[in-house]
């Protein structure tokens, strides 16, 4: 049980391997599931603004000068 971490030279390759193809794929998962797409540029000009509709109740109110 003294030496339970001495490593043979092909053994502490292998370890070394098996952890950087873990934070390899790590990583590679990381980055896939945060990116985003990129916006495609548009200029500020080529928008148009959308007029806000009136809502269903106020169609249905009366308005001021209607009467009930």
């Amino acid at each position: 049980m003294k030496n339970i971490f001495i490593l043979t030279k092909a053994e502490q390759r292998a370890v070394i391997v098996i952890v950087m193809a873990l934070l390899a794929a790590t990583i590679a998962k990381r980055f896939l599931e945060d990116r985003s797409p990129i916006p495609a540029p548009t200029s500020p000009s080529t928008h148009a603004v959308p007029t806000p509709s009136p809502s269903h109740a106020e169609e249905d109110a009366p308005g001021p000068d209607e009467n009930p």
